[in-house]
């Protein structure tokens, strides 16, 4: 038996995204209904509490986990909700060859390898791009500040440096010097309490929510939707209205998980034209801080020899957390031959890294280890990714797809972004609201 429904508005996604346009359009009076493929809200924003010594529980990121910078989509958000935050803090530290030190002159000098490309791009033809790879080469950077360059970028945009537009680079971090980019903030009880209090917000004004309800078909024609599936209980559901709009992320788009029809082609081009980030990572929560005897104050650490090249601590938090984080085509293929050889869990592979990093014995890390957590966004069926970034070659794809379809369908999402602010929570956040600012603009058009 199928159900079937008629709102003002259909919302594909409970994300970041889905809960910002949601929460307009409901208090907007517009009958909203969001359907979710999860059985949970949040999207790419999933937070685990996980138990401690005694009765206390600490929050375990394995999505999103910063606030970057100041951006006003989140921190009024924040504000209005009325959730603690704090700064991070604390010093970075590079190993290399396994010595364990603060970093020095040469991680600057590949931070500015970035700073000098703005110039070097302005030198050349205009709208010429090229990948990030391709400048290292054109500028002839010396090879061991090119790596290391690269690895950041791979590193921090989850993706592959014969890819990633260098241009996008430089506009992605003019658009963070703008909001302050390199100041970092985490939320206290921990990420999720920003989407909860969006959908409470949402429920509050009447909008009505759908769990558990993978959508599979798109049916649409100008002043029409009709959006089909099959809740994980087996029950089929048809939601009906005049507009729509789709926060699939990136990569549920470019595998054609939903099917459209008819396919918005244009936007189909400019989907496909992006790129969905890849990157693994892993939270370890032990019962000491054991790094604080060689790092008291450690925030970040690079390791580029070690398997899993970043890591970082809940500084200025006194959690006993260690976050490990691999992005990359040679460093994810490094870990997938890995699992494929069956030598080695994503758990023991991180173990053996800090063992290298802090000349401490893996008998010793394994008898401090409290728990381990990890969520594969990359075999996610809901995701396939972890946050997408722009191709050289590619750089009006995002704009272009946050231009409404016949008045029909919108879409949104961090790959939809703007303002150069692709990959971000606060990119999902402000695209739904632009997204629900259209549909509110433009009455939807009856055939």
């Amino acid at each position: 038996m199928t159900s079937r429904v008629s709102v003002d508005v259909i919302i594909v996604g409970a994300g970041a995204a889905g809960l910002a346009a949601g929460r307009l359009l409901a208090e907007s009076g517009k009958r909203v209904s969001i359907i979710e493929a999860r059985e949970r809200i949040g999207g790419r924003i999933h937070t685990r509490h996980a138990r401690m010594a005694g009765d206390g529980h600490i929050p375990i990121e394995l999505g999103a986990e910063f606030i970057h910078g100041l951006p006003t989509t989140s921190w009024s958000l924040v504000r209005e909700a009325q959730l603690a935050t704090c700064e991070l803090q604390g010093d970075l530290f590079c190993c290399e060859a396994q010595h364990l030190q603060s970093c020095g002159e040469q991680q600057r000098d590949s931070f500015s390898v970035l700073q000098r490309m703005a110039a070097w791009l302005e030198r050349r033809a205009p709208g010429s791009d090229v990948s990030f790879a391709g400048y290292l080469r054109a500028a002839a950077i010396e090879s061991a500040t090119a790596n290391r360059a690269a690895a950041y970028v791979e590193g921090f945009n989850a993706a592959d440096r014969n890819i990633i537009s260098a241009t996008a680079l430089v506009r992605q971090q003019r658009a963070e010097d703008r909001l302050q980019g390199d100041r970092i903030f985490h939320i206290r009880s921990g990420y999720d309490a920003l989407p909860r209090y969006a959908a409470d917000c949402f429920a509050r004004a009447g909008g009505t929510l759908l769990l558990d309800s993978p959508v599979r078909r798109v049916a649409w024609s100008r002043g029409s939707v009709s959006v089909q599936g099959r809740a994980t209980s087996g029950h089929e559901f048809s939601v009906r209205a005049p507009q729509a709009i789709i926060t699939l992320p990136l990569g549920v788009l470019q595998a054609n998980c939903v099917a459209f029809d008819p396919v918005p082609t244009e936007i189909e081009r400019h989907w496909q034209s992006l790129a969905m980030g890849q990157a693994n990572r892993v939270t370890l929560l032990f019962s000491r801080r054991f790094w604080s005897e060689r790092a008291a104050n450690l925030s970040f650490l690079l390791a580029p020899d070690e398997l899993i090249p970043t890591w970082w601590t809940a500084m200025p938090e006194s959690a006993p957390i260690m976050t490990g984080w691999a992005a990359g085509a040679k460093t994810l293929s490094g870990l997938q031959r890995l699992r494929e050889l069956g030598t080695e869990t994503l758990e023991t592979a991180a173990l053996r890294c800090l063992a290298n990093i802090f000349s401490i014995s893996i008998r010793d890390l394994t008898q401090w280890l409290i728990s381990a957590h990890h969520h594969d966004w990359q075999h996610d069926e809901f995701s396939r990714g972890a946050y997408s970034y722009v191709p050289a070659g590619a750089l009006e794809a995002a704009r272009l797809m946050s231009r409404p379809v016949d008045d029909t369908l919108f879409f949104a999402g961090e790959h939809t972004d703007t303002e150069d602010q692709w990959g971000t929570v606060h990119a999902a956040l402000a695209s739904g609201l632009r997204a629900a600012g259209q549909v509110l603009e433009r009455p939807s058009r009856h055939p």
